[in-house]
């Protein structure tokens, strides 16, 4: 067999295969600070809870992706954005596309919190641009070599300073009468659901999406566009994106084998859509992600 392909089939059963035990540890702490790296074990398809939320937290989506309800407002949430809690929350989590997801909890305190995140709109979801996702990996990254805390700190604070301007996810879609938005975020919901499942769906073509979600394709370009005010497209790109970051930081050497794997043209496809989303070329993006310096 051909190694490149065997180094997709690779990256697909890594993605079919899923961890089934959990695990937190303890990443950094500093300046009353605590920041946890999460890989969930949860695989129930329903909702599970409740619980209630102890601390300010700041949670940031790495791979997969689940569903969370907090406060009463459900939403998906994979590597494109993250979340919000206050202490006192209700909070469910249901698992549709199985366990394995990778999370990084921010527990902070509540002056922080509340100047960078009170006052702005009461969504708890957060969108992530690919700039301040790639901030997010070179933190943890940094962490990872032992880099002092003063560093580290430092690092944080922008990281949330970054998430703070987009709190608050998807714009409203103001024109569609109530039961037809209900309709319409849950098309939107599905579709990401089915985005997160991994490499396969995010090789799929509009049409063969359109067809697993029940609707023609015209409609869902439609319907997402104007939910979350993005073009799907672009979406998708953000995706592909993520799951290559998280790759190089899981170790994957190849970009020949995840240009391919991700379903970019070429190479030269890969790098300008890394560069384009988050400033970097993939060869800098390893770099920078490298457990050692």
């Amino acid at each position: 067999m051909d190694r490149e392909v065997r180094g997709v089939d690779e990256l697909v059963r890594s993605e079919a295969v899923r961890e089934r035990r959990g695990a937190l540890r303890r990443r950094i702490e500093t300046a009353g600070i605590t920041v946890h790296d999460i890989l969930c074990c949860e695989d129930r398809t329903v909702f599970v809870g409740p619980g209630y939320e102890e601390r300010h937290t700041v949670v940031l989506t790495r791979s997969g992706g689940y569903l969370r309800r907090i406060a009463g407002e459900e939403f998906f949430v994979d590597p494109t954005g993250g979340y919000l809690t206050r202490p006192g929350d209700e909070h469910h989590v249901a698992h549709p596309v199985g366990p394995g997801d990778r999370s990084t909890e921010i527990l902070i305190g509540e002056q922080l919190f509340a100047d960078r995140f009170d006052g702005r709109p009461s969504d708890r979801r957060l969108s992530v641009t690919g700039t301040t996702d790639l901030h997010h990996r070179t933190l943890l990254a940094a962490a990872r070599r032992g880099a002092d805390p003063f560093e580290l700190a430092e690092r944080l604070h922008r990281l949330l300073d970054l998430v703070a301007t987009s709190a608050g996810h998807w714009r409203t879609d103001t024109t569609a009468r109530p039961s037809t938005a209900r309709v319409h975020g849950d098309l939107v919901r599905d579709t990401c659901a089915a985005l997160a499942t991994g490499i396969p769906a995010l090789r799929l073509s509009l049409e063969e999406l359109a067809r697993v979600v029940g609707v023609s394709p015209h409609h869902l370009s439609r319907v997402f566009r104007s939910v979350t005010g993005t073009t799907l497209t672009r979406y998708r790109n953000e995706l592909r994106v993520r799951g290559v970051l998280h790759a190089i930081e899981e170790g994957e050497g190849s970009l020949r084998t995840l240009s391919y794997a991700y379903g970019f043209a070429d190479q030269a496809h890969l790098t300008r859509t890394c560069r384009s989303h988050t400033g970097q070329v993939p060869s800098a993006v390893r770099s920078l992600l490298a457990d050692r310096a």
